[in-house]
């Protein structure tokens, strides 16, 4: 797994750097060590760190919040103070970040090196991931999550399995001090198969896997009464334990018309659901609640509704 990581990454890698940069301008914090120099007077020039206040001492200026503010801005902020402290008439300030601060973002979870670790601006969710070593046998992938300082009770969604496998770099975002990446272990690399079919069960979950290869498992052939125009999936949402999808799936389109579109690729925890022709028996599907998968995470209803219902 850690070759094919490799290979895979620098590719992605390789797409990554024709990404544009981010128009916005940086933004002073602290720790940032500035020059701040003003044109024909040497004996105000300033080298200093921005503190832990957010503030800098400057000569002929003293305190100067600094935190928050570009260069240009502090620049103007700066020659505002000279001309009123120390009557400078039209001071030409310059200001030049000599080091900025340095970042630090943890990756932790199922990856092979979990830790604190430095990176550099613009660096970005893959690079992160590198540094970690790549994940470890048994990852979730595509339900890693992503926490930032300034919103710490949210958890952004990571698909990092399309990132690896799908060279979509949609959500290698750029990282920022602080950021927290997790990648949480796979429990559960199974699908279940419930209905009319002729072996309704779980089933193990293998990479890739299509909606005709979890019915083969089920024993291909359905009952007499099975109505495949009308398959349903139940996947949990990325990111948002205990809530789910439905998704319809119309799978005599692909037997009949060899509409691919209809043999959906599955994730790990679907389950998969053929119904009846005609007024399906509530008290079977109920008992269906008795799978982990419905008991843990749903409790007996679905979207408000009882489950499996069909209109």
């Amino acid at each position: 797994m850690r070759a094919l990581f490799g290979l895979v990454l620098w590719g992605v890698a390789t797409l990554s750097v024709a990404q544009p940069s981010d128009a916005e301008p940086y933004r002073l914090q602290p720790e940032d060590v500035l020059r701040i120099q003003v044109y024909n007077q040497q004996q105000l020039q300033t080298e200093a760190p921005v503190g832990p206040d957010g503030s800098i001492q400057v000569a002929g200026a003293g305190s100067v919040r600094a935190q928050g503010l570009t260069t240009n801005e502090l620049e103007a902020e700066i020659a505002s103070m000279l001309r009123r402290r120390i009557g400078l008439r039209e001071p030409i300030v310059t200001v030049i970040i000599l080091r900025y601060r340095e970042l630090a973002a943890s990756i932790g979870g199922f990856v092979s090196r979990p830790s604190n670790i430095r990176f550099r601006r613009g660096d970005r969710i893959l690079d992160l991931l590198a540094q970690g070593g790549g994940p470890r046998e048994g990852a979730d992938l595509r339900r890693a999550t992503l926490i930032r300082r300034d919103n710490p009770r949210e958890k952004i969604p990571i698909d990092l399995f399309a990132m690896l496998n799908q060279t979509d770099t949609s959500q290698n975002y750029v990282l920022e001090d602080g950021d927290q990446l997790y990648i949480p272990e796979e429990v559960n690399l199974a699908v279940s198969i419930q209905g009319k079919v002729q072996q309704p069960g779980r089933y193990p979950y293998r990479e890739p896997m299509l909606l005709s290869d979890a019915l083969s498992l089920a024993r291909g052939e359905v009952v007499g009464r099975s109505r495949l125009s009308k398959v349903l999936v139940i996947r949990q949402r990325i990111g948002q334990p205990g809530m789910y999808d439905r998704i319809n799936v119309d799978y005599v389109r692909f037997i009949r018309a060899g509409d691919y579109t209809q043999n959906i690729a599955l994730q790990p925890g679907d389950l998969i659901w053929v119904p009846e022709t005609n007024t399906p028996d509530f008290n079977y599907i109920n008992a269906i609640a008795n799978f982990a998968f419905i008991l843990d995470r749903i409790g007996g209803g679905l979207f408000g509704i009882p489950i499996f219902r069909q209109n």
